[in-house]
């Protein structure tokens, strides 16, 4: 099946998903997954687009920025290279949150750390708050563990690299952390 990537970032405001489908289904293409956000003031999305009749990227893409322009957003296309999923090894989901005073090198720092036992992050959110006049920041991490990384281990790193920024961090299993936040 031919897909592509899609891409959207700008100003917020209403109406932006509905402008998006609506070309998209114009040009008979489907979408077949989507993340959407807002940072701040800002609209970020990332579409899966099925593309069935092949229609010319380029023109999709002029398509969507001559309507996204006058909202003050930009899209981005390119296709998608791989249709088959990444076969990766077993793992397990924990979740990882950070709190402290926000301070230059800390996302690189706990990013790094993750990195550097394999996990991968599967989504992220930084947020940053004022108390006191001081920029405080959380960040809360999904990630996929390896099984073969001790969950103590795991610990241990985060512990260490969070120190070093002055963080207060928790690593919990993704079933727990739920389990505790549902409300």
């Amino acid at each position: 099946m031919n897909k592509f990537v899609l891409s959207v970032i700008g100003k917020d405001k209403p109406g932006i998903l509905a402008k998006i489908s609506t070309i998209l289904f114009t040009h008979g293409c489907n979408i077949e997954d989507v993340s959407q956000t807002i940072l701040q003031t800002e609209f970020a999305s990332i579409f899966i687009v099925v593309n069935p009749n092949a229609h010319p990227l380029d023109k999709i893409g002029q398509a969507l920025n001559a309507v996204l322009q006058d909202m003050e957003l930009s899209a981005h296309l390119r296709p998608m290279t791989t249709q088959t999923p990444v076969q990766t090894a077993p793992s397990q989901p924990f979740v990882i949150t950070t709190r402290g005073v926000d301070k230059p090198g800390t996302i690189s720092a706990v990013t790094t750390a993750i990195a550097s036992l394999s996990c991968n992050v599967i989504h992220f959110r930084a947020i940053i708050t004022q108390d006191e006049g001081v920029d405080e920041m959380i960040m809360i991490f999904e990630v996929d563990v390896p099984k073969d990384v001790e969950h103590r281990r795991l610990r241990q790193v985060m512990q260490e690299v969070c120190a070093g920024f002055g963080l207060d961090v928790s690593v919990q299993h993704r079933d727990i952390f739920e389990t505790i936040h549902r409300v």
